[in-house]
């Protein structure tokens, strides 16, 4: 159902991504205590728990039988602390940041789209920019990221061949196409594709190339086009059984003129970013204030995009788990086989997006399309 909401509400920017969706980290600021902490286990702290809870013992008492911070006992007797929170200086994410983190590593590796270490220094370095966080995303927290997770670890990638290297390698498509199929069965999603989606973002070009027109053999025709280079952004999520959430649209700019609005497909919503382009804050607005709300209440559903890293921040990752949505990855360089709006939708929009631009010019000599005629337009070829 569209909902009527005023232009304001629509309209999410890259740097306010805080506005609509708290975000903080867990356990205070990042960085390095200048203090010393003393060592102890996490079952050296839950003894100490038990002792006073259980037995009656005092707290200083515990504390001391079980080599803990009576402070830190404290804390965590009063409620102020959580029981298992770690001690020493806070780390960039959460415990369970970091494990949703472990379960997308491993899930990029297994369909042949491994992170090396620098993709995953620049995505926990996203989230934390996100969040206001200056702080830089060092070696230091990857070796201790490693060491908290020893299940993973850094291997050379073996050199393929350029056959294999091709996007049409069979191996490859044939492990996507056989978890894409389990993660079906065991969510019960088989035959039901009102709860699978498909989200994908293209550009759309103001400078739109001219239909085919007809014209004697031998002579060179031209067509009146803007000039105007400018693409703009358009995300689209279709459900496999055709229903098609309205769009977001992405602007180069930090604010949005309500003329560019004008004409514009209703339920429509925009986003703002310095390179007019999908970031990691306006998918987490889009997922959480877009997608939500128009998608099925039946769960779980079933969300099908590419791994550009601005998809997978960990905010949206726990928000898709608490929703119950499966992000599913496709595979690696591709899109042009197994992105199904890429195959099936962008193509015929793109087609009947220069035919609306093509009657613009046609009808209205000496003008060209702007900016100002996108929504207009734009609403005509969707």
């Amino acid at each position: 159902m569209l909902r009527s909401v005023p232009l304001k509400d629509r309209v999410f920017r890259s740097s306010d991504c805080s506005r609509h969706v708290p975000l903080s980290l867990s356990g205070g600021d990042v960085g390095r205590s200048s203090g010393t902490h003393r060592l102890w286990t996490q079952d050296q702290m839950y003894g100490a728990i038990n002792s006073v809870v259980r037995d009656g013992v005092s707290i200083r008492r515990a504390a001391e039988e079980y080599g803990v911070p009576k402070s830190s006992l404290g804390d965590r007797l009063s409620g102020r602390v959580l029981p298992d929170a770690q001690c020493g200086p806070a780390t960039y994410l959460s415990p369970r940041e970091e494990e949703e983190l472990v379960m997308f590593l491993t899930r990029c590796a297994s369909i042949g789209y491994a992170k090396s270490r620098k993709e995953v220094l620049a995505l926990v370095q996203a989230v934390l920019e996100s969040r206001g966080h200056q702080k830089m995303v060092t070696n230091g927290w990857w070796e201790s990221f490693r060491r908290r997770h020893p299940n993973l670890t850094l291997r050379t990638s073996v050199p393929l061949s350029l056959a294999r290297a091709k996007a049409t390698d069979p191996e490859m498509l044939g492990r996507y196409f056989d978890l894409l199929e389990q993660t079906l069965q065991d969510n019960q999603l088989e035959g039901k594709p009102d709860l699978l989606f498909n989200m994908d973002e293209s550009g759309m070009p103001l400078d739109a190339k001219p239909p085919k027109v007809v014209a004697p053999k031998g002579v060179t025709v031209s067509a009146i086009g803007s000039g105007d280079k400018t693409q703009i952004t358009v995300v689209a999520c279709v459900s496999a059984a055709g229903y098609c959430i309205p769009p977001m649209v992405i602007w180069d700019r930090k604010i949005l003129a309500p003329e560019l609005t004008v004409g514009e497909v209703p339920g429509t919503i925009y986003g703002l970013s310095k390179s007019g382009w999908m970031d990691m804050e306006l998918f987490h607005m889009w997922f959480c204030n877009h997608f939500l709300h128009y998608a099925p209440a039946a769960r779980p559903l079933l969300l099908l995009l590419d791994g550009h890293s601005s998809h997978y921040c960990p905010d949206t990752i726990r928000l898709a788990a608490k929703e119950k949505v499966i992000l599913f990855t496709l595979p690696p360089n591709t899109t042009h086989l197994t992105q199904p709006l890429d195959k099936g939708c962008f193509g015929p929009l793109k087609t009947a997006w220069r035919e609306v631009c093509h009657q613009f010019i046609t009808s209205n000599p000496g003008r060209s399309v702007t900016r100002y005629q996108f929504s207009r337009l734009f609403n005509k070829a969707w």
